[in-house]
């Protein structure tokens, strides 16, 4: 009977360290999600540059109804108009900054003779829907293509490039632009996330789906966001449009923003390392030699 009782102490005091144990690490779990927010509210914050710190020019899209569109300015100095890229963010629609395209931009500019705008659209907070965010992203290229002379635009010419978050605007814009009869040349798509892009595709008439912009699609290796891009991908095909898909294994999601000066000092930047790098000016190659095989499609 003693035995029986001595087993019956040792095995509720092995309940009680297991629990004990488990309580702990709830509270170190729960610890560390609250820093970790506090970590991502601050690189949030860092992610913002002042006027002078900012590569590009600064500007504010007046909209009749609707806050002005706060965009970057990075011009292509040419005597001939020149092609336009949309430069989108990533974030997961509540995170990220056009400010962290900043040396991108400048540099995409001078190697793809381009003139390139980000768009710093609001983030799914307070009310913000994905749709707010597209609309920015649309009135953006509108008012540069009205607007075409005083910036050296090529109105044949004007492409919208997005990485994750900013990728489904991509793909949301220029399929609505094309709804409404504004000329968009490509879409290319970096991991980009689908939602609800299929849906839209699938609602244009049988001539609108044919005719849709060309897209390039970069994914990063096999991870889960960017691949399933692929029906649409797949839609595309079937209709006709051109699309071209370049992988790179071994990269994450996020590389070619990431490996970017300003990530340097942020917390978080899972793939941002020397071999991410590499890979992320490859892909800013690889999306020139598209861009030249698409002006070469349309003349």
């Amino acid at each position: 009977m003693k035995n029986t009782e001595k087993r019956g102490h040792k095995v509720l005091k092995v309940i009680a360290i297991v629990f004990s144990v488990i309580v702990i690490l709830i509270v170190l779990l729960i610890v560390k999600i609250f820093y970790d927010a506090k970590l991502r509210q601050k690189d949030q914050e860092m992610m913002v540059k002042s006027d002078d710190e900012l590569i590009g020019e600064h500007l504010y899209i007046n909209r009749d109804g609707a806050d002005d569109v706060d965009v970057n300015l990075y011009r292509y100095e040419s005597d001939e108009p020149v092609p336009l890229v949309i430069n989108l963010h990533g974030g997961a629609f509540v995170a990220g900054d056009a400010d962290t395209l900043d040396t991108q931009s400048e540099r995409i500019s001078k190697a793809w003779c381009c003139t390139v705008v980000t768009v710093n659209y609001k983030l799914m907070k307070d009310g913000i829907t994905k749709q707010y965010a597209v609309d920015e992203v649309k009135d953006t290229v509108k008012y540069m293509t009205v607007n075409a002379d005083e910036y050296n635009i090529d109105t044949d010419n004007i492409f919208i490039l997005g990485y994750s978050a900013g990728g489904y605007h991509a793909m949301a814009a220029a399929l609505q632009l094309h709804k409404e009869g504004v000329i968009v040349k490509g879409q290319i798509l970096c991991y980009p996330f689908i939602s609800d892009i299929l849906e839209q595709y699938n609602g244009l008439t049988d001539e609108q789906k044919k005719t849709t912009p060309p897209a390039l699609f970069i994914l990063a290796g096999d991870e889960p966001i960017g691949k399933g891009s692929l029906d649409y991908k797949s839609a595309l095909d079937e209709n006709g449009v051109p699309t071209e898909l370049i992988t790179y294994d071994g990269a994450l999601h996020g590389f070619i923003e990431e490996n970017n000066l300003e990530y340097e000092d942020l917390h978080f930047h899972d793939s941002r390392s020397p071999e991410q790098e590499k890979m992320a000016r490859q892909a800013e190659n690889d999306i020139l030699a598209w861009l030249g095989k698409i002006a070469i499609i349309s003349s």
